[in-house]
């Protein structure tokens, strides 16, 4: 079987480190993907640091009918059985060029749409974009895939009677001591970090307003890793608020494995989640997790089990949660080592990689017998 990667690749994330996963996992069965994406950045730069050269399929925009007929024939000449779309562009390209290559199709859906407002221009363009994924995928009869149980009943929900399959994200383990601890991460103190796009969804600003619950003698301090549209926002309010003297902001950070081996808990407030790399990273290395009680989160995490879960929003007890982890490190280390064990055990690449390697047989077989 003939297999095809195909993402956006304009921006880097969880989408992004999936796709590294799935072409690492590929390279390990003795399999060469085809890895096409739209842009030449971060994605395309690691992909190659693994041993996969992209093809990169310049288009004029979204929607470029000049390039869905460059994608055809690519997919057509390189024989391509199945593809695995990620995103919605990939996927309204990869629909569309079915016209000029026949194969098997599967997508998959990593997160909700972040919402903006339908009346606004970019929850419009959201919702839209969304639709055009769904519409796109039921007409080339694509595969889906979610990441998460909750995706997959939210999806239902809105779409009786349509089907799908949940594959978790899957990591190889981490090894701490591969990892140096960052010279800013100054012992004495107990070192929260916040770690991925600074969007609204992540709801950072209510880690903020804990911070302003705790007492200084803990000495506490919160990382924000990372970059994005709220960064100015947040600055702003952590002045406001007066803790911009324990709440730092580190930008993007690409040794980011060496803060979350050495940092005392990861914090991820959100006011929704898929299943982020982030926390199954975080987990393999030990660290101790407060997060909130939504999306994927509470698939991964039991709580006072693999880490704290708080309800999304409610300041006080993301306030007591630290609070608790700051005054007893045996349970912080005890959260940590029971998150790395279930990693281990239940969100490996093996898994993950196994898992979809039988989608992308069963899309092939579909698409053979159509023929």
């Amino acid at each position: 079987m003939n297999l095809a990667i195909c993402s956006v690749g304009e921006l880097f994330g969880g989408v992004e480190r999936h796709i590294l996963g799935m072409c690492t996992w590929l390279h390990r069965q003795g399999q060469q993907p085809l890895l096409i994406l739209f842009h030449d950045r971060e994605l395309a730069k690691q992909a190659r640091e693994i041993g996969v050269e992209p093809v990169i399929l310049a288009t004029r925009g979204s929607f470029d009918l000049g390039a869905v007929r460059r994608l055809g024939t690519l997919l057509a000449v390189h024989e391509i059985d199945v593809v695995h779309a990620h995103g919605y562009r990939a996927v309204v390209n990869c629909a569309l060029a079915r016209r000029y290559h026949r194969f098997g199709m599967v997508r998959t859906v990593h997160g909700l749409v972040e919402s903006a407002g339908w009346w606004t221009w970019q929850g419009f363009k959201g919702i839209a974009y969304t639709r055009l994924e769904r519409y796109f995928g039921r007409r080339a009869n694509a595969a889906v895939v979610y990441v998460t149980e909750d995706l997959r009943q939210r999806h239902l929900a809105k779409a009786p009677g349509s089907t799908g399959i949940t594959i978790h994200n899957g990591i190889d383990p981490l090894n701490k001591e591969d990892y140096p601890r960052p010279a800013d991460l100054e012992p004495g103190w107990f070192h929260l970090a916040a770690v991925g796009r600074v969007t609204r969804i992540k709801g950072l600003e209510f880690a903020l307003e804990a911070m302003t619950k705790l007492d200084p003698e803990l000495k506490v301090v919160l990382n924000i890793i990372g970059t994005g549209p709220l960064v100015g926002e947040l600055k702003a309010q952590a002045e406001e608020l007066g803790v911009s003297d324990r709440v730092r902001f580190l930008g993007f950070k690409k040794n980011v494995y060496d803060y979350l081996a050495h940092i005392d808990a990861l914090i991820m407030p959100s006011l929704h989640e898929g299943l982020p790399y982030t926390i199954l990273e975080a987990m393999s290395l030990g660290t101790a997790l407060i997060v909130s009680r939504t999306g994927g989160l509470i698939e991964v995490v039991a709580d006072r089990e693999h880490g704290l879960l708080v309800d999304v929003g409610d300041v006080q007890e993301l306030a007591a949660a630290i609070v608790l982890l700051a005054g007893d490190p045996d349970l912080a280390a005890r959260l940590g080592e029971a998150g790395r064990q279930r990693q281990a055990s239940t969100f490996t690449l093996e898994t993950m990689g196994t898992s979809s390697w039988n989608q992308y047989l069963a899309s092939d077989a579909e698409i053979r017998g159509q023929q």
